[in-house]
């Protein structure tokens, strides 16, 4: 009784996709991952546009483009690491 049970339990009415249902859902699939690149593609344009350095044509935009303050920060962050060269040892 056990063993008739266990074959109607597995056995099912569902055949698999037919050709057309396939190409619906290759379809879709191939449209999300389009509209994704074109997500990623403008993401990545604005973050272009909006640096001055990466969307740059010529090095005088970026230094126009850089503030007093980002200079100073610049500046302390060179000397950070060049100070240790020029310390007279003992």
């Amino acid at each position: 009784m056990k063993d008739k049970d266990l074959k109607t339990s597995t056995t099912s009415s569902w055949k698999g996709y037919n050709l057309d249902e396939l190409r619906y859902a290759r379809m879709i699939a191939l449209t999300r991952i389009e509209i994704e690149r074109s997500k990623l593609y403008d993401a990545a344009e604005s973050t272009r546009e909006s640096l001055p350095i990466v969307g740059s044509s010529s090095i005088s935009s970026v230094f126009r483009s850089i503030s007093k303050l980002e200079y100073a920060i610049i500046a302390f962050k060179l000397f950070r690491k060049l100070s240790p060269l020029f310390k007279k040892k003992k």
